[in-house]
């Protein structure tokens, strides 16, 4: 239960992440994995330079999200990432991680079964409490934070190597491309943005049958009865041109939100997706059985209650392909 409690903790500030946006700009002199001043590439540069994708230009400059202009002198090969969320958009883009946090958490994820060397990736601790000794040992050529999560620690990550905090966007395709920039991987983000996309429009078109019916996206929360995969959070389910188009009920939170049964009986969905540890959520169903207000709600009366493994909160590429074929599949079945 201790280490649940743990992913959820990580889990909200990762879904936080996803919800926000990069804080303001300022104007702080640009700096190298050491410290030492560099000169900034424009954006155009840096797209010249790239080209398609193939030939990206070494080094580059790449400004994250605390606001520093990081020089990564060339392209890094021994990336440890602090967040087990991020593991997935590096191997999306065809980056094996040297090392993560949490890797216990990620191991698990349905998403990432199809690759086979997460078994070479090394444990370096808890989102929250990242191995430092670990990270010395390891040597790493960068090392990716979470803006929001490991502030405090800069100035240990950057005696150990190069350290950039990563972005925060509410798109995928920012997030994508943004890792692309860094990783110097524009052309495999091209092909992946297009691919997802594809997946994307004819998901709609598959649920376009149901698009009178209402959705809701919920989670265990231990704040309330449960917590709420806010609807611009998750926007790729119920946009109606970029997205699923799965339409939310009225009052539906737009960010995360702790709420409670009977705000849950209020939406009155059509259809529930728990979308988290599938035996936590089926425990959690299992305690409300005899609730009448549970009883109530149009989806449970109607027998219309789903799972979805919680690696879909990462809202990844990876991930909005497998939501698209379980929640097709959950619903077609």
């Amino acid at each position: 239960m201790k280490s649940w409690r743990g992913f959820i903790a990580a889990g909200l500030l990762f879904a936080g992440l996803l919800a926000g946006c990069g804080g303001k700009e300022d104007n702080q002199s640009a700096v190298t994995g050491s410290g030492s001043p560099a000169p900034v590439a424009s954006s155009a540069a840096q797209a010249a330079d790239s080209g398609t994708g193939q030939k990206a230009a070494w080094p580059r400059t790449y400004k994250d999200g605390l606001n520093k202009e990081v020089v990564i002198e060339k392209q890094p090969q021994k990336i440890a990432v602090l967040h087990f969320g991020y593991v997935e958009y590096l191997l999306a883009l065809g980056v094996d991680p040297y090392a993560a946090a949490q890797l216990s958490t990620v191991e698990k994820f349905e998403t990432l079964k199809p690759y086979p060397q997460m078994a070479s990736i090394t444990d370096v601790g808890q989102v929250m409490s990242p191995n430092l000794e670990k990270l010395v040992e390891l040597q790493p050529d960068l090392i990716i934070a979470g803006t929001g999560i490991h502030d405090k620690a800069y100035d240990s990550l950057s005696k150990i190597s190069t350290v950039v905090y990563k972005k925060n966007y509410g798109s995928w395709k920012e997030t994508l491309n943004d890792y692309a920039q860094l990783l110097g991987k524009e052309a495999e983000a091209e092909s992946l943005v297009q691919k997802t996309e594809q997946v994307i429009k004819e998901t709609r078109e598959k649920l376009a049958k149901y698009q009178d019916k209402t959705f809701v996206f919920l989670r265990p929360s231990s704040k309330g009865a449960f917590g709420v995969v806010g609807s611009k959070v998750y926007i790729h389910y119920h946009d109606k041109e970029n997205g699923f188009g799965l339409k939310t009920p009225a009052n539906y939170p737009e960010n995360w939100a702790d709420i409670s049964l009977e705000t849950v009986s209020e939406m009155n969905p059509d259809y529930i997706f728990f979308q988290d540890d599938v035996n936590n959520c089926k425990a959690l169903v299992d305690t409300m059985s005899a609730n009448s207000v549970w009883k109530s709600i149009a989806a449970v009366r109607d027998g219309n209650i789903h799972y979805l493994d919680l690696s879909l909160n990462t809202a990844s590429p990876l991930a909005i392909q497998l939501a698209a074929e379980e929640i097709v599949k959950s619903l077609e079945k």
